[in-house]
């Protein structure tokens, strides 16, 4: 592949000296720098990738909130039930970003290279 390049950089520019190619070369195989994601893009992107992690997240600061709110009013019951109901959104949050990640780390490929329309069209 790099001796493909070179010959086609000779081409194009006959008068190129040695110094120059290598220099072209080591050019060509540094990686471009790409810029860094602001929050909002990572924030985008990992809501979309797995939307119902931020919903239980949401969804337990609102029954944390809920359940202090009742425990300064001296509603013990109210705030009991709240801080049960957070217990229980964690534990659903936490089991849904195991399960994301499950997802992630399994492959659903029977047979890796088996494609059964090509078998097909033999």
């Amino acid at each position: 592949m790099g001796s493909s390049q070179s010959t086609q950089a000779q081409a194009s520019n006959p008068k190129m000296t040695a110094e120059e190619m290598q220099l072209q070369q080591i050019q060509q195989s540094i990686p471009k720098y790409s810029r860094p994601e602001t929050f909002e893009e990572k924030l985008y992107r990992k809501f979309s990738k797995e939307p119902l992690v931020p919903i239980g997240c949401i969804t337990t600061a609102y029954f944390l909130g809920s359940g202090i709110r009742s425990f300064y009013d001296r509603d013990a019951s109210r705030s009991q039930t709240m801080m049960r109901a957070r217990v229980g959104a964690q534990f659903a949050t936490l089991l849904i970003f195991i399960g994301y990640a499950g997802l992630d780390a399994i492959n659903f490929d029977i047979a890796p290279g088996y494609h059964p329309k090509d078998e097909e069209k033999k």
